[in-house]
């Protein structure tokens, strides 16, 4: 009977690491009790680090163990929301090194919004009928997706850069962020940029296009131009 119990012990001793080992990997890391949500809010020079799994996980991890308590975790509203705790508001710097970052594992999604120097890496395909994606002031995205509806806001220095596949594809892009889509395909595009934003596209039905004040937007595929607007610098031409 000891010999049975003391097995069982070990197995679960062996088990119930299996989340960290397998999707991380990080001997700093430290799991959060955080569940319920099917949106990520990401800020403050965090890299997250995101995965498809069978539940809901949440970590964290930084070079040392007073910048990993600070890092905050909590759901709002169905939102995941992660930041760094600093009363001047002020984002990570690389001279600091304190090597802030976040694994999560997530069972559905439908919004991720990245800001303030945050970066986001997707492992597999990000899969869903209908997505919301943000980024702003120097936020970073990169991920294979497959989605039906997609929904992009970007702005600040942002950039997002895309493949895979998606029905339909909404971008607003402004103060000099960027979308690089050239290995995304869609099939129907609705693009509207501004002050100094690119957009770079693959379409193969049909587009709309609106550029102002220094935004282009670059595109290939077989798509034919519904509409298009341009005033004070901005243009469209294919790649």
């Amino acid at each position: 009977m000891k010999k049975i119990l003391l097995s069982l012990l070990l197995l679960a001793g062996l088990t119930a690491p299996i989340f960290s080992q397998k999707t991380y990997n990080d001997a700093n890391a430290e799991k959060r009790n955080v569940s319920g949500f099917h949106g990520i809010d990401v800020s403050t020079g965090i890299k997250l680090v995101l995965t498809l799994g069978n539940s809901e996980e949440v970590a964290v991890s930084a070079s040392e163990t007073e910048y990993r308590d600070k890092i905050i975790t909590n759901v709002e509203n169905g939102i995941l929301k992660i930041h760094y705790e600093t009363k001047t508001g002020a984002i990570n710097k690389r001279n600091q090194s304190k090597n802030l970052k976040a694994y999560v594992s997530y069972k559905t999604l439908d919004l991720l919004h990245v800001t303030t120097g945050a970066e986001v890496e997707i492992n597999g395909v990000l899969t869903a009928s209908s997505f919301e994606l943000k980024a702003n002031t120097g936020g970073l995205v990169k991920a294979e997706v497959s989605i039906n509806t997609l929904k992009v806001n970007q702005n600040t220095g942002s950039k997002i850069t895309l493949s895979g596949k998606t029905d339909k594809l909404e971008i607003e892009g402004d103060t000099g962020s960027k979308f690089i889509g050239e290995d995304m395909s869609t099939n129907t595009c609705d693009v509207t940029v501004g002050t100094g934003a690119g957009v770079y596209i693959t379409v193969e039905k049909e587009m709309n296009v609106k550029a102002n004040t220094g935004g282009y937007v670059k595109y290939k595929g077989a798509a034919g131009i519904r509409e298009i607007k341009t005033n004070t610098g901005g243009s469209v031409s294919r790649i």
